[in-house]
């Protein structure tokens, strides 16, 4: 698995990261004091856009978002062209109001790619499902492109197989029958508000007050998904059918001419999710770390896969954050959580 730090701007608190880079401290640290131990921040500069129309340049309606020159990567670079309505929250000024509101000790802090991702972790209040030790974190993800502003998470690790999922849960809630809901995702903002900054900090804090309740929440749909076994075959592939579904047929209408080229693309797709599904009950079946007969160890065998047992060319943290990744056990989640619910 590669990495996509950039450069060492990684700082962990007590353990090294699988990639071995970035410094490492038994001390907690606050984030200002974490950002100077990696040898410190950079920052981003909004310039006009010029075209040259009939030999004069003249300003457009776009911006060239840059990032400052740094010692290990000696030139200014252009991350993205955003619109005049962007305001930049600066990763020194998101760094900032994690001190105020959170008042925690840093647990992760990193830059990837050139500089354009930025990520905090701090740990919550942990707690214990069917005798896995379980650690909920606070997390942030901030970009600096026109597509990705900040976004406010809580994100969940099984110790003993080192299994971490995010928690986005963007499209539905996971709701019990008793009404209470627990939403991993907790909050977005947009570089184009100008109250970006303001309402980071209120639900930094937000999270902070109420972390105590949240775990207790997350810990009372985990415990659902424990109690609730699974051991008919036909029940997991049913499940997982609908966690990673076939891609949809072509329609009769479609033109000839882009049949085949269309439906070479359908088949990959259909593979692939024949593929994930394979791993996912090879995993669950006996191959998984510490993972049982339940709803639980349904679970954690679509997080092992989707972190550890999907080879790809790319990097996979955006993927696993962000991305595809993300979006599998998201859509885990919701589906297993609300059969467990059912079967209680």
């Amino acid at each position: 698995m590669t990495h996509e730090i950039f450069g060492e701007r990684f700082f962990g608190h007590r353990e090294p990261a699988w990639h071995k880079l970035g410094v490492v401290s038994s001390e907690p640290m606050s984030g200002i004091e974490a950002l100077t131990a990696i040898g410190g921040g950079f920052w981003f500069d909004k310039r006009p856009v010029y075209v040259n129309l009939e030999g004069e340049l003249k300003e457009t309606e776009s911006f060239a978002l840059v990032r400052s020159a740094l010692p290990d990567d000696p030139q200014e670079r252009v991350m993205d062209y955003v619109t005049k309505q962007y305001n930049i929250l600066q990763p020194l000024e998101a760094i900032e109001i994690f001190d105020r509101a959170v008042k925690q000790p840093v647990e992760t802090l990193g830059m990837l790619g050139k500089g354009d991702r930025m990520f905090i972790t701090w740990r919550l209040p942990p707690f214990e499902i069917a005798g896995s030790e379980i650690d909920p974190y606070g997390f942030l993800a901030l970009g600096f492109d026109a597509l990705m502003g900040a976004s406010l998470n809580t994100v969940v690790q099984k110790v003993v197989c080192q299994n971490t999922w995010k928690m986005a849960i963007q499209e539905a809630q996971i709701e019990s029958k008793n009404g209470n809901k627990y939403l991993g995702h907790v909050w977005s903002g947009k570089h184009t508000s100008k109250n970006m900054a303001r309402d980071l900090e209120i639900w930094m804090e937000h999270i902070q007050d109420k972390a105590e309740a949240q775990s207790n929440s997350a810990a009372n749909i985990f415990q659902v998904m424990a109690n609730v076994p699974i051991t008919e075959l036909k029940v997991v592939s049913s499940l997982l059918y609908n966690i990673y579904p076939d891609p949809k047929s072509l329609p009769l209408d479609f033109p000839e001419k882009l049949r085949l080229e269309k439906q070479s693309v359908i088949d990959q797709q259909k593979e692939q999710a024949e593929n994930d599904r394979d791993m996912v009950i090879n995993l669950f079946d006996s191959a998984g770390t510490a993972i049982d007969a339940t709803a639980w160890g349904l679970f954690n065998a679509v997080t092992e896969m989707e972190n550890w047992g999907r080879t790809t060319r790319k990097p996979p943290e955006n993927s696993i954050l962000f991305g595809g990744r993300n979006q599998s056990m998201n859509r885990a989640a919701r589906i297993i959580s609300e059969y467990a619910y059912l079967n209680e």
